[in-house]
């Protein structure tokens, strides 16, 4: 069963997009940070469309998160 993008569930993972804070992937690794404070990890079989489900759902990227911010510390520090 193919996952729509917008549905709020991915196929195979227990978590609905809604209990997800933020992410970390790690090549087919994610690690996930839930609303509640718990931490989660998931092994996804097609790390690419399960990446497009999260950030199609808003949820916060640390790793794109951190370039940004860290980008922007240099710039206002130049």
């Amino acid at each position: 069963m193919l996952t729509t993008m917008t549905s709020p569930y991915f196929s195979g993972f227990e978590h609905s997009a809604a209990q997800i804070c933020r992410f970390l992937q790690t090549h087919q690794t994610f690690t996930l940070l839930l609303s509640g404070g718990s931490i989660v990890h998931h092994q996804a079989e097609d790390a690419n469309r399960f990446r497009n489900w999260l950030l199609n759902h808003q949820i916060e990227d640390v790793r794109e998160s951190f370039r940004k911010n860290y980008s922007a510390y240099n710039l206002m520090s130049a």
